[in-house]
């Protein structure tokens, strides 16, 4: 019981943070650390106390990446504290989560989970107390999702010297990450959850996202269309604009009576899951059930986000089509839209 409190308190203290500058092809964006948190998943929501465990971590790189697929991250390494006989025991679960704006870019599972965490027979010579057995291996898949992976501490040999596990982010198509610009504002916009959210900011992210992957659902631009010439609203030096073309030319975006974007207007949450299910939904074989009534124009794409699982309703069953979307709203339905991309295929 005394390994068992010591564990749970320090788990669910760690923050590992990579330390990890963002640069575009083009331009220095700004400094973003990326923190990944590895916590008992019993007691995830506990902020523990100031005592000490009995292992600790190191952060074996911080490599700098760009936005996109198939990027590294520095991986784990929790060794036991010196001294500390058995640090951890069987049936003990570790659950290691991304931050928003960021999804591995295979969902973990059973057949591919040590993609995704190794525990070596040795590490600097000593034998290591996690390993695989006749009859079961050193560490049990437990469950996974695109931004997260909980496993269990499943055969233990105490004779060994050490006790080290690693946490991976660095084998293609699988524990490597995809990384969506939005990762830099996510946490300023889950701290102001009431904030509402600008018609411009949620298109700009949006359409970043739906174009950053191979597996983009939008088909690039022309490169001859200017929104300033399409809206009366929007100047030429307004150039962040333009990176919501793909939505317009798509014949997603459209403006106002009068030719205007209104482009800083609160977003509607009707909009945002209308834009969000069209281009990240799945065909809907009936309606969501909402008990209010939903604009006949956002009808379909709220139907196709509900049922890929972007967007949800409130506690009393509504939606409330016309309420504007939140900064946590908005983050939440960008993170299950990069999420689709690890889940399965996009139809366009």
């Amino acid at each position: 019981m005394a390994i068992r409190r010591k564990w749970i308190v320090f788990i669910t203290m760690l923050i590992a943070a990579l330390a990890i500058m963002f640069f575009s092809p083009t331009q220095v964006l700004a400094d973003t650390d990326i923190k990944v948190r590895i916590c008992d998943p019993d007691r995830i929501n506990d902020e523990g106390d100031a005592q000490e465990g009995n292992t600790i971590n190191q952060v074996l790189s911080a490599p700098t990446v760009s936005y996109g697929e198939n990027r590294e991250l520095g991986s784990v390494q929790i060794t036991g504290k010196a001294g500390v006989a058995v640090p951890l025991s069987e049936g003990q679960k570790i659950m290691v989560i991304l931050p928003w704006g960021i999804s591995y870019m295979q969902v973990p599972d059973e057949s591919n989970y040590r993609n995704y965490v190794e525990w070596p027979e040795q590490f600097e010579g000593k034998k290591n107390q996690i390993c695989d057995s006749a009859a079961k291996p050193g560490v049990s898949f437990i469950a996974a999702a695109p931004r997260s992976l909980t496993i269990e501490l499943s055969h233990l040999d105490s004779s060994g010297d050490i006790m080290v596990i690693n946490f991976l982010f660095n084998q293609d198509n699988y524990s490597k990450t995809r990384i969506a610009s939005f990762v830099e504002i996510a946490e300023e916009y889950l701290e102001d959850r009431e904030g509402e959210i600008s018609r411009r900011e949620f298109f700009t992210h949006l359409a970043r996202l739906a174009g950053s992957f191979s597996a983009s659902p939008l088909k690039s631009i022309n490169g001859n269309i200017v929104a300033a010439d399409l809206f009366a609203d929007i100047s030429k030096e307004q150039a962040d604009i333009d990176r919501i073309l793909p939505l317009i030319e798509g014949g997603l975006v459209k403006g106002y009576a009068g030719g205007v974007l209104q482009p800083e207007q609160s977003i509607s949450r009707a909009e945002a899951a209308h834009l969000a299910g069209t281009l990240f939904g799945v065909a809907a074989s009936e309606p969501a059930p909402f008990k209010d009534s939903l604009p006949e124009w956002a009808q379909k794409g709220i139907n196709k986000a509900y049922a890929a699982r972007i967007i949800q309703g409130y506690p009393d069953g509504s939606f409330q089509a016309g309420n504007p979307l939140s900064k946590a709203e908005a983050i939440i339905i960008l993170q299950n839209c990069l999420e689709r991309y690890s889940k399965f295929p996009l139809l366009n």
